[in-house]
């Protein structure tokens, strides 16, 4: 089987069977909904199973073939009234309680009409299996994972059962004693019959315990995943608050002027072209490129978008790696202002150094810093005047060399024509 075939397959069974991704767990709407559609389609294959057995037993028997004929227009109206029922209304929730009641008490009514037909036809060895299905159908129960549910429906399936076991299993109530009521009784608790239904009656009580077990430990973990889930959007809801106003705030670059961005495109272009002469790869040249004007670029935005919850986590952790990586361009900027004014204030010492090259020290944040001080030294500051090209070069030189690389300063001087031609032309 093709790759394809198996992504294909893999997609059809979690339509019909599965948890599809984009259920809120929180909404018990949309999970009762979800299960409504899991357990109609369970009914509809198991429909088609009951259907094909009584069809290949049919062979030989016409009333298995009446009964195979019957069945499959039951079957086609039970699924139909089921689907309309549950697509009714998928977000009332009393709509969907009905319809999970209805499917239900159709899974075991089914099984006992099978296991009455087996236990009557001709196929000995098969009449186990008809009881076996009402273990079934109590087990596609199970899957609403609702205790009240289960509760209700085993009252009646040992009500029922217990009638099956005196009318079906071993018919005792046609036999001669049933009429002597002193006779039954006297007869019927030493008999076989009694040790079998008492047997089978605690192992049906042990099964329903087992099961009413799980489903009471899974809703308890669906309970607790729903708080927790609640506290997660709740806490993420007040992240996205706090953090868009402190973006908002810090991060706004409508209120850079157009000199401003000019000289960003301009360290852009320079931090790329520097990249290109220390031989950093293509892709690694791209990245310090965009990251260098990242902060005239891009614009953080946390408003609700996407059709379910994960969409919106995916777009909450892709703004929130922007707004990270827009402060740090940000730290990269103050840096270099900070770096200015203590060269100018003439008050550069060596504990200074220290902690001005711990701080993105890296060498795509060089290229980017070695571009952003020759900009700030051709541009007007408030605490500086423009200098040209060649004052710069030597300013650099003799001042601001020891923040960075050694290889990183030697091809900034070495290719500086290249960078004033850059300048210039921005």
């Amino acid at each position: 089987m093709s790759l394809k075939s198996k992504i294909k397959n893999n997609k059809l069974f979690s339509n019909m069977f599965g948890f599809e991704s984009g259920i809120d767990i929180t909404n018990d709407n949309q999970v009762l909904y979800r299960k409504n559609i899991v357990i109609k389609n369970i009914i509809f294959v198991s429909n088609l199973v009951f259907t094909l057995m009584f069809a290949i037993l049919s062979f030989g028997e016409h009333s298995n073939i009446i009964l195979s004929a019957i069945l499959i227009p039951v079957t086609f109206l039970v699924n139909l009234g089921l689907t309309r029922t549950i697509r009714k209304d998928p977000n009332d929730l009393t709509t969907q309680t009905i319809a999970s009641y209805i499917a239900c008490f159709y899974m075991f009514l089914l099984s006992i009409v099978i296991y009455f037909k087996l236990k009557y036809g001709s196929a000995v060895y098969l009449q186990e299996c008809g009881y076996i299905l009402i273990y079934y159908s109590l087990t596609v129960c199970s899957f609403y994972q609702n205790k009240k549910l289960l509760k209700f429906v085993f009252e009646w399936v040992l009500a029922l059962v217990t009638i099956l076991h005196f009318t079906v299993t071993y018919g005792l109530v046609f036999t001669e004693m049933a009429s002597d009521v002193g006779l039954f009784f006297k007869t019927f608790f030493v008999s076989d019959a009694f040790k079998d239904i008492v047997i089978r009656t605690i192992l049906l009580c042990i099964f329903m315990l087992v099961l009413y077990s799980v489903v009471s430990m899974s809703g308890y973990m669906q309970e607790e995943r729903k708080k927790e889930l609640i506290k997660r959007r709740q806490v993420q809801e007040d992240f996205t608050n706090v953090v868009t106003k402190i973006f908002e705030v810090s991060l706004d670059s409508s209120s850079r002027s157009d000199e401003d961005k000019e000289n960003i495109l301009a360290v852009s272009k320079m931090a790329r072209r520097l990249a290109e002469f220390l031989s950093l790869p293509v892709n690694q040249c791209d990245e310090i490129e965009s990251f260098a004007k990242i902060h005239i670029e891009q614009q953080v935005n946390f408003a609700p978008s996407g059709a379910n919850e994960d969409e919106k986590f995916v777009k909450l952790k892709e703004q929130t790696d922007l707004g990270s990586k827009i402060i740090s361009r940000l730290q990269l900027e103050r840096k270099c202002e900070t770096i200015m004014r203590t060269a100018f204030e003439d008050s550069i010492k060596d504990e200074f150094i220290a902690k001005m090259n711990s701080i993105q020290n890296e060498l795509s944040s060089q290229t980017i810093l070695i571009s952003e001080i020759y900009v700030s030294m051709r541009s007007v500051k408030t605490y500086k005047r423009p200098y040209n090209h060649k004052v710069t070069i030597e300013y650099m030189t003799n001042t601001f060399r020891v923040f960075f690389d050694g290889s990183v300063f030697e091809r900034f001087i070495r290719f500086q024509d290249e960078f004033e031609r850059i300048y210039d032309e921005i």
